[in-house]
């Protein structure tokens, strides 16, 4: 092979990997956080909850909303999920 080709080969293979991390990650991620604010999201709508942890819930619902319309990812997971 020559160089050209083996960079050209090397540079497919790193953008075929790099794409699928991608992917996999956002499959990993979106679930697990969507499943979490449907959880919050009960517990803000519940009436056996307390109001100071509906107040919490509806904040932590606040800061994904404006997270996610900022950034499009779920990067914040990690901050929000023990």
């Amino acid at each position: 092979m020559s160089l050209k080709t083996s960079l050209s080969f090397a540079l497919v293979v790193v953008a075929a990997s790099t794409s699928s991390y991608t992917l996999a990650f956002d499959d990993y991620c979106t679930p697990k956080l969507d499943a979490y604010l449907k959880n919050t999201q009960k517990t803000v709508d519940s009436k056996y909850i307390s109001e100071r942890q509906k107040d919490v819930a509806q904040k932590i619902l606040d800061k994904v909303k404006v997270s996610r319309n900022e950034t499009k990812d779920c990067v914040l997971i990690d901050k929000l999920l023990p």
